[in-house]
């Protein structure tokens, strides 16, 4: 049995039809849920790395592995693989070789809910612009511009990470401004998460963000993502009868 199967084979066996149904109603069921909570697929990761002596084997095919589970069919395959690179590969590689596979796992389309996405941006992508700073930030900020919906949604999400880091605050600010034009949700919620957590850090430039583009942030992102800031109640009876 090859590590792939022996770890779909691990997580079916820890499935629990209530948590499934959970899961895929809490995502509407846009993507299937074997029914493993998520310390759980941690746990089983861990063991299934060790029973298989994964990391004797070189990094590159390691990260091959993971990007296999990522294109999996269901979300907590998803989630390992994503794991899997936080855990074992983070720290380790090359960023540009992580990001060469995220922009093949967008292109091929293995990230369509927001959960999964969020969970890569969380995890992998947000800690990579920590860690490496500009040149990273530049290329993620740089997918704004991508054909994905999901992949333009982690050209934003990812700099909650360093939203307290001023050096960024111009990427966040340019990449807003392209992205914050689109009607999509995910889109906008993507920005609103962004300027909720740089209104706690920072929130004189996130007041100027929403002032700046009050306008076309949605109605969602008024009522909910802006209410650390002080204007907030102006910005709700400013979007009354849009």
């Amino acid at each position: 049995m090859t590590p792939a199967a022996d770890l779909r084979r691990r997580l079916e066996a820890a499935a629990d039809p209530d948590t499934k149904a959970w899961f895929e109603n809490y995502l509407k069921h846009v993507i299937p849920y074997h029914g493993v909570n998520t310390p759980a697929v941690a746990k089983i990761v861990t063991e299934w790395r060790r029973a298989h002596d994964l990391g004797s084997l070189p990094d590159g095919d390691q990260l091959s592995l993971a990007r296999s589970l990522i294109e999996g069919r269901f979300a907590e395959e998803k989630f390992a693989g994503t794991l899997y690179i936080q855990k074992y590969l983070l720290k380790r590689m090359d960023p540009d070789r992580i990001l060469d596979v995220a922009e093949g796992l967008f292109t091929a389309g293995a990230f369509h809910d927001w959960s999964t996405n969020d969970w890569f941006s969380v995890r992998v992508l947000g800690p990579l612009i920590t860690r490496h700073g500009g040149p990273v930030a530049r290329r993620i900020a740089g997918w704004r511009g991508a054909p994905n919906m999901w992949q333009r949604r982690s050209s934003i999400v990812p700099f909650r990470a360093v939203v307290r880091d001023e050096a960024h605050h111009p990427t966040i600010e340019a990449t807003i401004a392209v992205l914050v034009t689109e009607r999509e949700r995910f889109i906008q919620t993507g920005i609103g998460w962004v300027i909720s957590d740089l209104s706690k850090a920072h929130p004189e430039v996130a007041a100027a963000l929403v002032e700046r583009h009050f306008a076309d942030l949605s109605r969602e992102v008024i009522r909910r993502h802006t209410k650390y800031l002080p204007g907030h109640e102006g910005y709700k009876a400013g979007i009354t009868g849009r």
